[in-house]
Order: C-alpha cells, then structure tokens, then sequence
C-alpha cells in the first residue's frame, strides 16, 4: 500500500514519544472515534495509566495495542516504530543484530520483531493492486547445466511472473511470484491477485501472456532482446 515518505527527522517528530505513537494507533484503529469491539457502542474513554480504553456501554476494557503488531507486547511502542522505520528505509535489509544495536535489545528480541514486521508487510503486499502503466515479464531462475537444454523448458529452472509499475524514468511498486510454469492459469491468477483491473499493461508476445487482455488493457508485442529496454525498460 502507498504511505507518506518520510526523514528521519520527520519520522522522529511524529513518533519520538509514546504519546506520539499511541495517537498514531488510535487514529488507525478508530478513524471516527472509539468504537467498543465487543458490543459495538461508540461512547468510552481512556485509562491512560493503563493503556486501556473502557467502553462506557458495557465497561469492557480493550488494549490499544490488541490484536495489532504490538499484542502483548512489553518494549516501549518508540522502539517498535523506529524499528518499522529501519526495516522500510533500509534497501539492503537491516539484520536483527544491526536492529538490536541500533534500538538497544537483545539479538532474540530484535529476531522476533523482524520477523513480526516482516509478517505485517507481506500481508500489505498481499492486498496492493498495481495501477497505471504496468509490465508484465517472465524469469527462469536458476544456475546452468552442463549439456542440459538452455532457456524455457530447461531442467532445475524455476518461472517466476513479474509485473512492475512503469513511472516514466523511474520504477513503482513491483510484484513478483514464483510459479509452476507459465501459462494461462497462471497468468490469470497472477494479473488477479497483483492488479487492479482495467489497467495499461505491456508486455512481449508470449502467447500465454494474452490471458492478461481479458481483465486489461493489454499491449503485446514481439521484443527482441536488443529492444526489450525500450518497451519493458
């Protein structure tokens, strides 16, 4: 899902306190005011010194931080933002050694939140569609065999679908699926789960690629590799 960029400044502005987090997670959790999840009223208040809110109906107390990334959680929600900042802003990956140095836990806990955080983002990815311009390409994976067959068809290669928003000079948001091989049911079930419908897509002439004009606005054509930059750069 698309968010606000944000420095490191900004990011410390905003979220630097606990106060500052936990308004962060009320505004996501109730946008329109406290909602009681268990009968549904809409009236109660905060017990600040508990991190609760009561439900001012049925006195059912809810923690801001149930059912969320930070469920019964004992670290402070400063530390748990920043490391939702490193593990975004960092391109190669950050290590749950580098993390815990860098918020000052220990190597288990900062495994633990990673692999939380990283939970969460593939659960946002699941429900992003691509939108506008979008190519669409096919990979094999896979290191060479000595007198085996080379490209499509070859033994111990892996197909993965790729689709990837095409922002003029620079790239968008990208999806990518390891598949059985490509075909129209896979295609099909790729271009569903990874974009909106009735999109501009490109891609080469791949015959099982055409199962993507039944839900787009599919372009094909026949790309040598010497032009594949210029219609799927």
């Amino acid at each position: 899902m698309k968010g606000k960029e944000m420095t490191l400044i900004d990011w410390q502005k905003q979220y630097g306190t606990e106060e500052g987090c936990a308004q962060a997670l009320i505004e996501r959790r109730w946008p329109e005011g406290f909602r009681c999840p268990c009968c549904g009223h809409d009236g109660g208040y905060s017990i600040k010194t508990r991190g609760y809110w009561e439900c001012s109906q049925c006195h059912k107390q809810t923690s801001l931080t149930a059912g969320t990334l930070f469920h019964s959680t004992n670290l402070p929600l400063t530390k748990w933002f920043w490391a939702i900042y490193l593990v975004a802003s960092d391109k190669g990956g950050i290590s749950a050694l580098r993390l815990s140095k860098q918020i000052n836990v220990s190597w288990i806990t900062a495994s633990r939140m990673l692999r939380k955080i990283r939970i969460a983002m593939g659960h946002r990815d699941s429900i992003y569609r691509l939108h506008e311009l979008i190519e669409i390409d096919d990979a094999l994976i896979g290191g060479r065999h000595a007198g085996g067959k080379r490209g499509r068809g070859a033994e111990g290669k892996t197909s993965v679908l790729v689709a990837i928003e095409n922002r003029e000079k620079r790239a968008g948001f990208i999806a990518m699926q390891q598949v059985s091989g490509v075909n129209g049911e896979t295609v099909s079930q790729f271009v569903k789960r990874h974009l909106s419908p009735d999109q501009c897509v490109r891609s080469d002439a791949l015959p099982s690629l055409a199962e993507i004009g039944k839900t787009q606005n599919h372009t094909a054509r026949v790309t040598p590799p010497d032009k594949a930059g210029e219609w799927l750069p």
